[in-house]
């Protein structure tokens, strides 16, 4: 899908979430091929924030990557 990096090496970006100076978290996005053909990076995960619970979705979809039908 999505290569970068040297040669043999994936590129996987990575999410800090910040609750003011402290990390809560972490969040590697691995590489995903959307439904509609486009391609890029996606995650879910479920944080506490001020002892409320969320479930946080990270998304990057590279621009122009789906596939044109012929």
């Amino acid at each position: 899908m999505l290569n970068y990096g040297r040669a043999g090496e994936r590129f996987m970006p990575r999410v800090e979430v910040y609750e003011g100076a402290q990390k809560i978290a972490d969040v590697g996005l691995p590489e995903k091929k959307f439904k509609t053909g486009s391609v890029g990076y996606w995650a879910t995960q479920k944080l506490e924030i001020n002892g409320k619970r969320y479930q946080c979705q990270f998304q990057m979809v590279q621009i122009g990557s789906k596939q044109k039908e012929e």
